[in-house]
Formats: C-alpha cells, sequence, structure tokens
C-alpha cells in the first residue's frame, strides 16, 4: 500500500470513528466534508468493509462493450499468430472489432508484448528509398537458420536448408529468397544471377539495378583481386552495380535486416516441415503473401505488389512471383559468362 493509501485509509477510519462517538453533524464539521461523504464511509464500516477503499465505478451495463464471442476470437488469433499486433491481427483475420479495441482485449489477457526502446532515429531514410524506381535497389544478406529453436530439429532430423539468402527491394519492400547447405561465394552468385535473370526476362534492364551487400566473404567482402566468377565479377558483368556498406553499419542493410526478423516470426517459429518439397512449398507460400498480401507500415500501409503497381504500372506484377528455390543442385553451373 503506497503512502498517499495510508494516510487517505488513516483518515476515512478516523472520520469512522469520530462520527459514530459524536454523530454525522459534528464529524461534517470536524473533518470539513459533506453529510453524504460522512454517512458514505460510515454506512460501508456499518456494513463490515473496513478497507475504505474506494469502489469500482465502472457501470454494470455496457451497450458498446466487446461481444465474449468476438474477444474468444481476437485471442484466438493472437495464439495462433503470436507475431501479429493488434493491427494486423484485425487485418489477416478479418475480426469484426476495433484495432484500439482489439489491443486492450490483448492488453487484458496479458498478450501484448513489451517493445524494446529504440534509439532516437538520426536520419530517416524512407522518403529516399521510396523515391527510388522499383527493383532497381536492392539489399542482400545471408540469414543463419541453425540457431532458430523451433526449426533446428526439424532441419537435423530431415536434412533442411542451413542458410537463406535473402534480397529484397528498397522501394517496394518485395523480398526474394533462396536456401542451400553451406554459405559460400556460389550460392550467393547463383541467387543473385538467378533473380538478375528473371528481373531483365520481364522487361528491367540490370544495369539499372544496384545491389548492396556487407562485407561477408560470400560477397567477395574480404576479396583483394575479384574473380570473373566470383560474386563481385559476375554482379558486374552482368551489368549490374554492386556496392559495399561500411563496416559496422547494420543499418546501411535495415530493409533485409528487419525481414529476416520478421520470417523468424511469421515462418519459422510457427510451421512444421514434413520433408524439403514440404519446406519449399510452405516457404513459397510465406514469400506470396509477404509480396502481394503483407501490408507494410513504413510503407504507407501498402503491399509491394501495391506499391510496385502504383509507381511502375508498366511492369507486370508477376514480376514478384519468383519462387524461392534450393541452390545446392545448382552448384556445378558456370558462373563465368554473363547471363544472356
Amino acid at each position: 500500500m503506497s503512502r498517499a493509501s495510508q494516510d487517505l485509509f488513516s483518515l476515512r477510519h478516523e472520520l469512522v470513528r469520530y462520527a459514530t462517538a459524536h454523530g454525522i453533524r459534528a464529524a461534517m464539521r470536524q473533518f470539513g466534508c459533506a453529510r453524504n461523504t460522512v454517512r458514505l464511509w460510515l454506512r460501508r464500516w456499518q456494513d463490515g468493509d473496513d478497507s475504505f477503499q474506494n469502489h469500482s465505478r465502472r457501470p454494470h451495463h455496457q451497450p458498446a462493450c466487446t461481444p465474449p464471442k468476438i474477444e474468444q476470437a481476437v485471442v484466438a488469433a493472437r495464439k495462433k499468430a503470436p507475431c501479429f499486433g493488434a493491427r494486423r491481427l484485425v487485418d489477416m483475420f478479418v475480426l469484426p472489432v476495433g484495432k484500439g479495441a482489439a489491443h486492450r482485449i490483448l492488453r487484458d489477457h496479458q498478450l501484448t508484448r513489451r517493445r524494446q526502446r529504440k534509439h532516437k532515429r538520426k536520419a530517416d531514410l524512407r522518403k529516399i528509398k521510396a523515391a527510388h524506381a522499383p527493383l532497381t535497389h536492392l539489399q542482400m544478406d545471408t540469414k543463419y537458420l541453425n540457431d532458430i529453436p523451433h526449426y533446428w530439429p526439424q532441419m537435423q532430423a530431415q536434412g533442411l536448408p542451413r542458410f537463406q539468402y535473402t534480397i529484397r527491394d528498397e522501394a517496394t519492400g518485395a523480398l526474394f529468397v533462396s536456401y542451400s547447405s553451406e554459405l559460400s561465394k556460389t550460392c550467393a552468385t547463383l541467387a543473385l544471377s538467378r533473380l538478375l535473370d528473371h528481373l531483365k526476362a520481364h522487361g528491367l534492364d540490370p544495369s539499372l539495378v544496384e545491389v548492396r551487400t556487407d562485407l561477408g566473404s560470400e560477397f567477395d567482402g574480404d576479396t583483394v583481386h575479384y574473380r570473373p566468377d566470383g560474386f563481385h565479377g559476375s554482379l558486374l558483368a552482368s551489368g549490374a552495380r554492386h556496392r559495399f556498406n561500411p563496416p559496422a553499419r547494420p543499418n546501411a542493410n535495415a530493409d533485409v535486416e528487419s525481414s529476416h526478423a520478421t520470417i523468424e516470426a511469421e515462418f519459422f517459429d510457427l510451421e512444421t516441415f514434413h520433408g524439403t518439397r514440404h519446406f519449399l512449398a510452405s516457404v513459397t507460400t510465406y514469400q506470396h503473401f509477404f509480396n502481394f498480401a503483407r501490408k507494410n507500415r513504413s510503407r504507407s500501409d501498402q503491399t509491394p505488389a501495391q506499391l510496385l503497381a502504383h509507381n511502375a504500372p508498366h511492369l507486370d506484377p508477376r514480376i514478384l512471383l519468383l519462387p524461392p528455390l534450393l541452390l545446392d543442385p545448382l552448384m556445378g553451373q558456370d558462373l563465368s559468362r554473363p547471363p544472356g
């Protein structure tokens, strides 16, 4: 009990004792309060309530209160997709409730997650990225899958991929993923060359494309003399540009890094797989969901497909349908010549 509560309890206790000994009118004058106040606490004390605490003023009947059936639906949706917040739960599960009410329900059931306090943003790059032409500024990175608790036992038992090669567009947020059992320059080159060929086949000039990566060895970050069949050499041979991010600057690859956290929470932490074919089918479904149905709040609450249609209507939306692929069977492919 706080100091203020203790003082309030003592005051009301003394009020009741004085009123019992000297009467209501005398207590009213002594404590400088209204007659009804004295009567209120005296009556509660006589009825056996000696806590002298304020009673709830919540109305007994609330016509606008969310029905229990809908409240249970919100809770069930949250338990099914614990990675979704109130806004996305309402959108994805088509719940007949407002986003504010959904958040209140989650809070009342202790299903909210405390957000980590972020550093103050020094520069907002969203407007700069939004001004880029779609699919011309790409970020690429690799994600280790062997540190995901829900996925790791399945990976060990079924021989599932250990690494994800992720490419994300800065302008639309579109996502393209490939998988392999090894972390290598060859796999990274295969993943990017496949995407560049796909973009070229849909009418996008590779010379307009810039790819940003960190200084990882799979991206030739530690290479002194570039080879024509290496990552950097193959990228330049295709006509695209390669730009390395400065060391110790993870924010330079913020879009692809954030997609790693998202796919882990929304896919790898939830799905159970039954072999490699089922894994590929599931991750293909998720990538299509990400590109065509999942709204991005940092991009005006629009999907990558909507942004592509608005900013580049000349591009076929099927350009976002490149499915995920296992790179290991392609390891023998010759990458020394430019893609044609």
